[in-house]
């Protein structure tokens, strides 16, 4: 699973509880993919998932968890017990894009992300780099991209070409692209070969354009 919003509360939540499930600190309570109507699809075994991602905060993955813990008030001592996990899988968290993210997703941002300046284009590629490397250091079979991120300002989908062709041209120029960093994800991970989820109500893959491709 690659998370674009790796470092924030639903990605951290998500992968706490993946790792409790691994480990067998918790049992699979609530999910709906444990029901007897799906015992016959024979699905991944918790153990088969491995998790990487972008983000463009730096705050430690245990920080988030421990943050989560307080606020909720939960005492059960699952964050402990995966914390050395956590510390590991912030290794596999690569820097994302702020192209077109928006002033409040911006001032999210490390420094050093701020000041990087790109093409929509060179994001896209840098993305998918990042993405591959990790596919081949893990051996993976499959990576599913998975959107989690902070909302971004609405786009008006009416302005953006809807063919690929057109879009992607428009790839080369900052000024010219209306593409905001959820679409770009879209668009490295689609191109790519890796199925894309948007679980944030950001544009995202939704767009015609994006469809063809």
């Amino acid at each position: 699973i690659w998370l674009v919003g790796a470092r924030g509360n639903v990605a951290t939540t998500t992968l706490v509880g993946l790792t409790a499930l691994q480990q067998g600190h918790t049992v699979p309570v609530g999910l709906v993919s444990e029901l007897p109507q799906f015992a016959s699809l024979q699905l991944p075994a918790w153990n088969d998932f491995v998790v990487g991602g972008h983000e463009i905060r730096r705050t430690p993955l245990v920080e988030t968890a421990e943050d989560l813990a307080r606020q909720n008030r939960a005492r059960d001592g699952v964050v402990v017990a995966v914390r050395r996990d956590l510390l590991r899988s912030g290794g596999n968290i690569r820097p994302g894009t702020l192209v077109n993210a928006g002033p409040a997703i911006e001032e999210l941002a490390d420094g050093r992300w701020r000041r990087r300046q790109e093409t929509p284009a060179a994001a896209v590629k840098r993305v998918q780099r990042d993405m591959r490397a990790f596919v081949r250091k893990q051996k993976l079979r499959q990576l599913v991209v998975v959107h989690v991120a902070s909302t971004e300002p609405a786009i008006d989908a009416a302005v953006v070409p809807r063919k690929w062709a057109e879009l992607q041209a428009l790839l080369e120029h900052p000024r010219k692209c209306p593409l905001g960093a959820s679409s770009l994800y879209a668009v490295a991970a689609l191109d790519a070969g890796y199925p894309f989820i948007n679980f944030t109500p950001s544009l995202g893959s939704n767009l015609d354009a994006i469809r063809e491709l």
